[in-house]
Order: structure tokens, then C-alpha cells, then sequence
């Protein structure tokens, strides 16, 4: 390698799928058994069935925001982001107190990198919820993506003080971390990444990368060894290896 690249920790997947049984508002039973169908067919990963169940259950109740929420989760995963986009917006407006409907819009949202409004979807789902540490730990990182990284680590710290061994926020707080060259509190963060996280490969790229910054060189080949011993087909498998070679070669190696 001729110039230092950077290994970055595989982007953590956001929980957004989130299907309702059992409605809030009085519903019709033939409504109700298309989306319980439609959750089963979900779940033995039948995704354009269960579409087509939670369709057929909004024609039956069109202003039921549970039926929309679904559709709209089941239509993100299947990548059909504007249509989950709308759909969405109609279970907000139905009912617009839901937490678990606001930070699935705040999710969508964030998709498609629309990241203020992405912001204010997560605010007013941790209003309704406020010990959800997930839309805390989602809240840090739209705000990341606005270039607000006080503010962003502040959410990550709530969602920890809530959920204080959630390995993916940790190595969320850890990339952010680094990113403002705050080296002492990386590491730590890093390393309890890894003790929260042993068979974790991201946990271990992480650590890998603060090492790395650290010059610790022969720690830091072990973790990316680590990470390719636990995933050897690891989206970042080429660059690892890549790292792992300037790493021994580089002039002021510590091996």
C-alpha cells in the first residue's frame, strides 16, 4: 500500500422492522387474519407474500396505522424506499403518538439521507419513549450525519447509560471517537467492545483500527487477523488484508 487507508467498522443496521399483531384501534377480522398471514409469511421469509397480505388488509381498514407501519417495514427491507417512505407517513398520520411509528419514519428517512427530518422523527419517538435506548443510539447517528458530534456522542452515552453493553453502540461510539481523535476514551470503548463482544468481528475491527492509530502494531495485526478468523468473507476482508501487510511493512513497525 502506498498510502494508510482506513478500515471502517461495517455500518451498524438499524432495528427497523418492527410488525404489529394486534391493532390498537377496532379492526375487522378479515383485515386482522391478512396480517397475521402476512406476518407468518414474513417470518419463513416470504417478503412479496406478506406485501401482499398487508395490502389486502389497508384496502379492508385504509386509516389503521399498525397495517401501514407494516407495510411500510416489509417494503423497506424488500428496498422499496419511496413506497415505505409514503406508507410511513400515513401510519404518522394516523396516529401520530406512536414511538414505534415515528422512529420507523425516522429510520426511513435516514435511508434516504434526509437527516434533519430524520432528527426530528427520533426526538419525538424518544418523547413518547425515552428509555428506548435504540432511538437514542438512531438519534446519534443522524445527528453524526449532520456533522453534530458532541450532540451525537451525548445520544450514543444515553443509549449506554439504558442498554450499557449493547456491543453495536459501543463500536458506534468507538468509530465516532476516533473520528474526533479522542484516543484515550476510543480505546477504552474499543476494548469494551471486544470484552462485550468476543466473537463479534466488528468489535474487533474497531479495536483493530484504535490500535492501529496507536501504533501498536502487533496488537493491532492480531485483532484484524481476529476479524477475518471470525468472518473471512467480511466486507472489508480485501482492505484488512491490505492493512494487514502495510502494517508489517511499514518503516517504523513495532512487530
Amino acid at each position: 500500500m502506498s498510502t494508510m487507508q482506513t478500515v471502517a467498522a461495517t455500518v451498524v443496521s438499524l432495528s427497523v422492522l418492527v410488525l404489529l399483531s394486534g391493532p390498537a384501534r377496532a379492526v375487522t377480522a378479515e383485515s386482522q387474519a391478512h396480517t397475521k398471514k402476512g406476518i407468518a409469511l414474513y417470518n419463513q421469509g416470504k417478503v412479496n407474500e406478506a406485501i401482499g397480505e398487508f395490502r389486502k388488509a389497508i384496502e379492508l381498514d385504509p386509516a389503521n396505522a399498525d397495517y401501514h407501519n407494516n407495510l411500510s417495514a416489509v417494503l423497506q427491507e424488500s428496498g422499496k424506499l419511496d413506497e415505505a417512505l409514503k406508507e410511513a407517513q400515513l401510519s404518522i398520520k394516523f396516529r401520530p403518538g406512536s414511538a414505534t411509528g415515528q422512529a420507523n419514519l425516522g429510520n426511513l428517512l435516514l435511508a434516504v439521507k434526509r437527516y434533519a427530518e430524520a432528527e426530528s422523527r427520533y426526538r419525538q419517538a424518544i418523547k413518547l419513549a425515552p428509555q428506548n435506548a435504540q432511538y437514542h443510539s438512531n438519534l446519534a447517528i443522524a445527528l453524526k450525519q449532520q456533522k453534530k458530534p458532541g450532540e451525537a456522542e451525548q445520544e450514543y452515552r444515553q443509549a449506554l447509560k439504558l442498554k450499557p453493553r449493547d456491543v453495536e453502540t459501543i463500536i458506534l461510539l468507538t468509530t465516532l471517537l476516533r473520528d474526533q481523535h479522542q484516543k484515550e476514551e476510543a480505546d477504552k470503548q474499543a476494548h469494551l467492545a471486544v470484552k462485550y463482544g468476543p466473537n463479534n468481528p466488528d468489535a474487533h475491527l474497531v479495536l483493530a483500527n484504535v490500535l492501529k492509530d496507536a501504533h501498536k502494531d502487533s496488537e493491532a495485526l492480531q485483532e484484524y487477523q481476529t476479524v477475518l478468523k471470525l468472518k473471512p468473507d467480511h466486507s472489508s476482508a480485501a482492505q484488512i488484508k491490505d492493512y494487514i501487510e502495510f502494517l508489517k511493512n511499514r518503516p517504523d513497525a513495532r512487530i
